[in-house]
């Protein structure tokens, strides 16, 4: 219907500037003008006057309409041309705009304004009649030079620029709405990967609780006590973390303190240690992870180990802005339980990958004293403020 109605010059609109099916259309849109414009001259030429001057008159109308004709087909041929090489945006741009000027330029130079009749030339003009001469040279000039540059693609330049400037926008918005899809896939594969680690850890903590109480009541007390100082400190974060990326590393420490507490009364031969400078405090770390870490220590490391243990959890800034968080315990060490593989581990590694790309990485390690290190290294960055 669009084409129907807008005629040749309007189906070429629905195709890229310059193109060869824009050229197609376009071309065919100018042959009426053309035609119309071959009459008008037929019948300026039958019923001019005086019939003597018809041999000069016609050879100058047929001059006229082949300018037009070479200004309207040449430079857009050439524009064509220039599109279908391939080259940079910035390259083909301006191959269109020489294209069209030298189309331009080449029909202006064909014009007759500079033709001066015979009877002229045969002999001398006065100064005045010269003087006069070339002032309608210069305004003929002028006059055709603006009539070529629109017949010559003006136009359709602006156009073409107009064009290219809308598809850019286009493909930005393209682009900022693929990196909205992304970025909420990777966000409801954090969520889901953080689902997996909370009750994990959760009901692990409280089947510790009702064993204790059913053993040693005066014991499993002083787990209740510490079960809520670990739960006043990570329901907060629970409720919350599910929608964040990060956290502060502070808030994950007094989780983890808050978690050794309670295996401390429920293992009194446990002792542990955190380590970690006030100023790193404030640094963001993805939630979650480390309670994960110290979780593994415990369940792999701990447990399975007679006599006395300890369990040490430590940040340090290493070089070049690298924070590295560590949970060594001196358990039973490397064994069929901590092969690294399992699904607490393989959450952590997933989630620095969406997180960090290559630059954070989980690595486990045999101890000097035996026992298992556990290191997360990955780059320090502050909590944004809307997480803070």
């Amino acid at each position: 219907m669009a084409n129907r109605l807008g005629g040749w010059a309007g189906a070429a609109r629905q195709y890229p500037l310059f193109s060869r099916t824009w050229f197609v259309y376009r071309m065919r849109s100018f042959l009426a003008p053309l035609g119309l414009l071959a009459l008008a001259l037929v019948f300026f030429a039958a019923f001019s006057r005086p019939r003597a001057g018809l041999p000069y008159l016609i050879p100058a109308l047929c001059a006229i309409w082949l300018v037009v004709a070479l200004a309207l087909f040449l430079g857009r041929v050439l524009a064509v041309l220039v599109c279908r090489q391939g080259w940079t945006p910035a390259r083909e741009a301006a191959g269109v705009a020489c294209a069209l000027l030298f189309g331009v330029l080449v029909s202006l130079s064909l014009t007759p304004f500079t033709r001066v009749g015979p009877e002229k030339l045969e002999r001398a003009m006065t100064a005045r009649e010269a003087a006069l001469a070339r002032e309608g040279m210069l305004v003929n000039g002028a006059v055709w030079l603006l009539v070529l540059s629109w017949l010559g693609g003006s136009a359709d330049l602006v156009a073409y620029f107009r064009q290219r400037r809308m598809l850019r926008e286009s493909e930005l918005l393209e682009q900022v709405e693929r990196y909205k899809d992304e970025r909420n896939e990777v966000e409801m594969r954090l969520a889901v990967l953080a689902g997996q680690v909370e009750p994990h850890f959760l009901f692990n903590t409280l089947s510790g609780v009702r064993a204790a109480m059913l053993s040693d009541p005066a014991r499993g007390v002083v787990m209740i006590d510490h079960l809520a100082d670990y739960l006043r400190s990570t329901i907060p974060q629970l409720r919350a973390d599910r929608d964040r990326a990060v956290v502060s590393l502070g808030s994950q420490l007094d989780a983890a303190q808050a978690y050794l507490g309670i295996i401390q009364a429920r293992l009194p031969r446990l002792a542990f240690r955190i380590d970690c400078p006030d100023a790193l405090r404030a640094v963001a770390i993805p939630p979650l992870m480390l309670i994960s870490l110290v979780e593994n220590a415990v369940k792999h490391g701990i447990e399975l180990k007679m006599g006395p243990a300890l369990v040490c959890v430590r940040a340090e800034r290493k070089q070049g802005d690298v924070l590295e968080l560590s949970v060594a315990d001196d358990g039973v060490g490397f064994g069929a339980a901590t092969s690294g593989s399992g699904i607490g581990l393989a959450n952590i590694r997933e989630r620095l990958k969406h997180l960090y790309g290559g630059e954070a990485s989980l690595s486990l390690r045999a101890g000097d004293n035996g026992g298992v290190v556990a290191s997360i290294v990955l780059p320090i960055r502050a909590v944004p403020e809307k997480d803070a």
